[in-house]
């Protein structure tokens, strides 16, 4: 501990000198005199002659060969056995201290999270320079990020969980988001640019979250920590069957009531009919008056004639009474013209709707009838990670990032690094 140890004679000779004490410089160096101590009782510890223990090859030792290992406590120098035998060639210390490329497993898991929580690759840096005291350039962060990203997902699919032993009420919910992307990534395809143009993707976000009690009102609540989250720019039917995947694991198999929750986008309904048969269907309820008040508008030229009308059409929707609206709307719409159109628009929208926005019904069965948990995830999930100014993604970086991001979010993130480490040992049993 030398360098501790000289720290703290600085230290001392420098209170006797002045009188009092620098707290700032004194936690500061401290913490820096330490970590580098540790870094030094590391690197003693591991490049020790017995260091693979249990481990120890049955293939013959070729050489040695040393490398730089980056770590929570700093840089330092690993000298480790080369082995070959009749099959392949290998450095078994790696995969015994779990390796990540040169990176420890601790401190590769804290700048995939810093990639993944913080706005931007440049700002994980800054993080894990001020809180861990540990320099790791953005474009290495970046490189961590997508070799660790595409196991992580894999893992997600089929992973073990703890939240699925009771499911009173299992609720599912979609939504869609553009992301911004490189040029290639949306050649040829149409979009909202003044040429016609796409500049972004659509990453459909979905959510699984399950709701046990009500408060004193009958309003439902969430279960704490119950949320998980997928994002992916796949086509709807793969995403579809992944929120499929996700909410068996979650427990859908053992839920007493299923419920999807969305807006009005087919997709969204196409695939919940196919994936969730049995589920309830929810129209999103802010949806449903939004719609409400364009039908409004188009039916009721006169301000004050369509704000009384709206009164009593938002008490039949509460009510779930859709048919009369659409009854009362098409019976006074107009007779042409374009506020024709939009009203038989509208008409046609609360007719094929109807079944779910029963919010009467829901409302007394204690469920959820607004998609709040997944329109916030689009601000929270994605947006706050890829919509930063300036940035512009490729599909791979940006599902990379979103992997991450929604383990993070999904509270299994640290599950996933302890299956990881659980992977390594048992492979290794195998090859011992």
């Amino acid at each position: 501990m030398g360098e501790t140890a000289a720290f703290a004679h600085a230290a001392q000779q420098a209170f006797e000198e002045n009188g009092s004490w620098d707290m700032a410089s004194l936690e500061s160096g401290l913490r820096q005199a330490l970590m580098r101590d540790g870094c030094s009782i590391l690197q003693t510890l591991l490049n020790q002659p017995a260091a693979l223990g249990e481990y120890e090859p049955k293939g013959s030792l070729h050489d040695h060969r040393t490398r730089t290992v980056h770590s929570l406590l700093g840089s330092f120098r690993l000298t480790r056995g080369y082995y070959r035998n009749a099959e392949a060639s290998s450095s078994p210390m790696d995969d015994v201290l779990g390796l990540v490329g040169s990176y420890s497993p601790g401190l590769a898991k804290l700048m995939c999270r810093a990639a993944g929580m913080d706005g931007s690759y440049e700002e994980a840096e800054q993080t894990l320079g001020l809180y861990a005291g540990v320099c790791v350039p953005a474009s290495q962060i970046r490189c961590i990020v997508q070799s660790m990203g595409p196991e992580l997902k894999k893992w997600s699919e089929t992973r073990g969980e703890t939240r699925c032993e009771q499911v009173p009420k299992l609720y599912v919910s979609y939504d869609g988001t553009g992301v911004p992307m490189r040029k290639e990534e949306t050649k040829g395809r149409k979009g909202k640019q003044a040429d016609g143009s796409s500049a972004s993707r659509e990453v459909k976000l979905g959510c699984v979250f399950t709701g046990t009690v009500t408060d004193e009102e009958g309003l439902p609540l969430r279960d704490p920590q119950s949320t998980s989250y997928l994002a992916s720019f796949e086509p709807a039917e793969t995403f579809g069957l992944s929120m499929l995947k996700e909410a068996r694991l979650r427990g859908l198999g053992k839920a007493e009531k299923s419920v999807v929750i969305g807006d009005g986008a087919h997709w969204i309904w196409r695939q919940a009919g196919i994936n969730f048969p049995e589920a309830v269907q929810i129209l999103d309820y802010y949806h449903a008056r939004e719609h409400l008040g364009v039908l409004a508008e188009a039916v009721f030229p006169a301000e004050e004639e369509r704000g009384r009308e709206l009164e009593k059409w938002i008490d039949l929707l509460d009510k779930g009474k859709i048919g009369k609206i659409a009854d009362c709307a098409g019976k006074q719409k107009a007779r042409s013209g374009k506020r024709r159109v939009a009203a038989e628009r509208e008409i046609e929208y609360f007719r094929k709707n109807a079944k779910r926005m029963q919010y009467a019904r829901f409302r007394e069965q204690g469920l959820f009838i607004g998609s709040g948990v997944v329109e916030a995830g689009c601000k929270t999930v994605v947006g706050k990670r890829t919509k930063q100014s300036g940035m512009f993604w490729k599909i791979r970086g940006a599902q990379n990032i979103l992997d991450i991001r929604c383990a993070v979010l999904s509270d299994t993130y640290d599950d996933y690094w302890e299956w990881r480490k659980a992977r390594q040992a048992q492979a290794l049993k195998v090859a011992a």
